[in-house]
């Protein structure tokens, strides 16, 4: 801690943040733990920058920009505004504080191909979100991207609008851009900074390149053959020639084929958060047991068994002591996701299925281990209707669905909702009832969402449909609603 950062420690700033616990910070900014009195905020943290700082102009403004945009997948900002400590103006910005980073993990090892894959994913669904809001994230690197309370997270305090100067002087980052000597900024830079971060995650040594000639960056040797072409089309010089988040979502779904020709650049980010949605999802279901490394290092063991509905563990599960059957989380692979399949047309909707947020739900022991904000949903058996004929009169009888569950998700993460978030989840079920197969036919716009009804999904029994008397497969679609305050759902079966 710095003499500086000492002195300041205990004073408050604008009569609304006391200044705690200082826990980092560079020559431009410090970073304080401070005080926030909200039910939905585990820890906050407030960062000071000189007023009088090369970048201060226009901080405040983008400040205010980004606290107005709100995704699971982003730290939230809390507050901000000019104070004065020691005789000296300042501009602060109170945010959730995260205690864990991507950059010490890597510190200590490489993710294996699996762990990067679920790192990815969310990472590239906040990038198409902040992308189509007409923002760049310009400070994409390990250090900022974070696990806060049960979510993976970048940081939000750094946005700037497509376009504009990005208030950066001197000399560029080791993750900054060709094009960032010049000020000017993009969402390709965006990608590069991905492709970097990518790229050291994965061998813990960045790219060799130089910025005074126009060669294209070398990659370590020890690059996974999986990710080179990813990482070569992410770290092209030539900006227009990156692929986009869109491009990188399509090249994260299994088999999924090389991205065609790319078109403008003004088509390709409007068309990012419909291309990523279905992608995003299906990936990250192991990434907050990749950030829990950090806490080996400063927490204590608990155990605990895993939360009903993710077959990943949580962050505060990773450093559960495993049992004698199982292996420690961060030595294993991310757990295999199914694999989406392709379309098929909307079913009509049937009676929803309600659950109030408000009710609580029966804790089980996997929730009280966890120390979770909420406990894992259950849903009660419903009558199931009764059996009907088809049209066709073809001796077919349908099935019908004798357990649901809907998708647990935390207040905290549903209040981020305007709206009503629908996600779509196809399932197969086969003779004796039981899912065997589940996937997202619309996984909607938010990954965190989507992947807890795909596992939802997947503890759904029914009685099976019959044909000529005889109990045949049958196939479902089930459309998830949720919203801040309920979670619907309307099951409909597509065949036979």
């Amino acid at each position: 801690m710095t003499e500086a950062a000492t002195k300041r420690v205990g004073q408050v700033i604008d009569g609304k943040f006391r200044l705690g616990e200082f826990v980092g910070g560079d020559e431009g900014s410090s970073v304080f733990l401070t005080d926030y009195d909200s039910p939905d905020v585990r820890k906050a943290a407030i960062k000071l920058v000189p007023a009088d700082a090369a970048e201060a102009e226009g901080l405040l403004a983008r400040w205010r920009h980004a606290a107005k945009l709100s995704h699971p997948h982003m730290i939230r900002l809390l507050g901000m505004g000019r104070g004065e400590l020691d005789g000296a103006a300042v501009l602060y910005v109170a945010m959730e504080y995260a205690e864990e980073n991507l950059s010490s993990v890597i510190a200590r090892r490489p993710l294996a191909p699996d762990e990067a894959r679920a790192i990815l994913g969310p990472v590239v669904d906040a990038l198409a979100y902040v992308h189509a809001k007409g923002f760049v994230h310009c400070r994409i690197k390990p250090a900022n991207i974070m696990a806060e309370n049960d979510l993976l997270k970048i940081s939000s305090d750094g946005l700037c609008r497509i376009g504009e100067f990005s208030g950066s002087v001197g000399k560029p980052g080791a993750y900054d851009p060709p094009e960032a000597a010049g000020g000017r900024i993009s969402p390709a830079g965006d990608v590069w900074s991905l492709g970097m971060t990518l790229v050291e995650a994965l061998t813990q040594r960045l790219p060799v390149w130089e910025r005074t000639n126009q060669a294209e960056p070398a990659l370590p040797s020890n690059l996974p053959a999986e990710f080179l072409d990813l990482a070569r089309h992410c770290l092209r010089r030539d900006p227009q020639l990156r692929w986009s988040v869109a491009d990188i979502a399509a090249r994260l779904l299994p088999n999924a084929p090389t991205p065609p020709k790319q078109p403008t650049r003004g088509v390709r980010y409007s068309l990012a958060q419909r291309r990523l949605v279905g992608t995003a999802a299906p990936i990250g279901l192991a990434l907050l047991a990749i950030l829990a490394a950090v806490r080996i290092f400063h927490h204590p063991s608990q155990t605990g068994p895993a939360r009903a509905v993710t077959s990943a563990p949580t962050v505060v599960q990773a450093i559960a002591q495993p049992k004698p059957e199982q292996k420690p989380v961060l030595a294993e692979a991310a757990a295999p996701v199914a694999k989406p399949t392709p379309p098929i047309a909307q079913p009509p909707a049937s009676q929803p299925v309600k659950r109030s947020a408000e009710q609580p739900s029966p804790k089980s022991a996997a929730a009280s281990a966890a120390v979770l904000p909420s406990a894992p949903a259950r849903t009660k058996i419903e009558a199931p209707a009764q059996p009907t004929v088809t049209a066709a009169s073809r001796g077919v009888v349908d099935g019908k669905v004798v357990k649901q569950f809907l998708p647990d998700a935390s207040q905290r993460a549903r209040d981020t909702i305007h709206g009503k978030v629908r996600i779509n989840v196809k399932v197969h079920v086969d003779e004796s009832g039981r899912v065997t197969e589940a996937a997202f036919d619309a996984p909607g716009p938010s990954q965190y969402f989507a992947q807890r009804a795909l596992e939802a999904a997947k503890r759904w029994s029914f009685a099976p449909a019959k044909m000529d008397g005889r109990s045949v497969p049958s196939e479902w679609v089930l459309r998830f609603e949720i919203d801040p305050k309920t979670s619907n759902v309307y099951p409909a079966q597509t065949a036979p």
